[in-house]
């Protein structure tokens, strides 16, 4: 009779304490969205791509009149290209974007031919506007 009682007793504890444990620890998995890269800077270096990156890492190589779709997690990323031989601190202008989750940011990349050279830059855009000028273009494949 004892042992019985005392299974009761065992059982019961148990059962209170496991319902209170959680059987996992929920982990946050970050949440995924997705960037355009359009470029489309016309006649003036179309002959060479531009090599695009977020937060410091070469994601494609851009030609013109073509675009790319890269997926990354929710929050903010910094971007910027590099065209020809130039180096990470010559004339780069980077990009900071805020992404949010199942969302679609577009980025669209300039270049400004001037009188003592050239400017790259890329400037988040609207997706109205990236919507008619995906139109135009094609999409690159051949990612990184």
């Amino acid at each position: 009779m004892k042992i019985v009682k005392l299974n009761k007793f065992l059982i019961i504890t148990f059962l209170s304490i496991t319902a209170l444990m959680k059987a996992q620890d929920s982990v946050s998995i970050p949440k995924k969205a997705k960037v355009y890269f359009l470029r489309s800077t016309g006649f003036v270096g179309s002959g060479a791509s531009f090599k695009t990156y977020i937060d410091g890492e070469l994601v494609s190589k851009l030609s013109n009149k073509k675009y790319s779709i890269h997926e990354v997690s929710e929050g903010k990323h910094e971007c910027y290209v590099l065209f020809g031989g130039l180096k990470i601190n010559e004339k780069v202008e980077k990009c900071e974007i805020e992404v949010q989750p199942n969302k679609i940011t577009y980025v669209q990349f300039f270049l400004d031919n001037g009188i003592l050279g050239f400017k790259i830059y890329c400037k988040e855009i609207t997706e109205e506007d990236a919507k008619k000028k995906i139109e135009k273009m094609k999409e690159e494949v051949k990612y990184l």
